[in-house]
């Protein structure tokens, strides 16, 4: 097919900046949930934290983090590895704290 080897060329050579724009994704997606975990362990307040919420994003994390490790996609697996991290010391601190 003749469009099928530019579409191979164009992926290759955007490979390394799309591999940029995960990092970027990555760093925002973490930097997110860092006020929260600051603040939930400083004040340990989390009446308003939703154990089911906090427990289905450390659920999606691992799924997500199985996905990047099986396609060696390194923004994904350091995104998730610290989500689940982070999302798992929102629960511990949940049931901790009430």
């Amino acid at each position: 097919m003749p469009g099928r080897d530019n579409d191979c060329q164009t992926q290759t050579t955007l490979s390394p900046m799309l591999k940029y724009i995960g990092f970027l994704g990555a760093f925002i997606t973490v930097s997110a949930f860092i006020p929260q975990v600051v603040r939930t362990w400083r004040t340990r307040h989390t009446r308003d934290l939703s154990l089911g919420m906090v427990g289905l994003l450390v659920t999606s994390g691992v799924v997500w983090l199985v996905y990047g490790i099986v396609i060696h996609d390194w923004p994904v697996i350091l995104t998730n590895l610290v989500m689940v991290v982070m999302n798992g010391s929102l629960v511990a601190a949940k049931l901790r704290y009430g």
